[in-house]
């Protein structure tokens, strides 16, 4: 299992355009074999910032992900939304 956060920062007067773009990607993500989960957050105190928390079944599946149609689309719209690097945070889990 692969989890990670996305972290993507809107430039300014983008935060719809890139919330939009983001929830676009929600359905067809959830509905990939490989997923597990993929959730979209809007920070409460900083509004042009936004988390996507998301799990897949192993790197296969996070790559068939990367490749699919309605990913690339949204690639293709980042230089225009993002106000820095999409920055991914892998996780390790912490169990007791």
């Amino acid at each position: 299992m692969i989890s990670l956060i996305a972290v993507l920062k809107a430039k300014p007067g983008k935060t719809h355009a890139l919330k939009t773009a983001l929830q676009a990607l929600l359905l067809p993500t959830r509905q990939e074999p490989g997923n597990v989960e993929y959730q979209l957050f809007q920070l409460r105190d900083t509004p042009d910032c936004f988390y996507v928390r998301e799990s897949w079944r192993g790197q296969e599946g996070l790559e068939a992900h990367i490749a699919l149609p309605h990913f690339q689309d949204f690639i293709l719209q980042m230089d225009d939304l993002l106000a820095e690097p999409l920055r991914l945070d892998y996780l390790t889990p912490v169990e007791p």
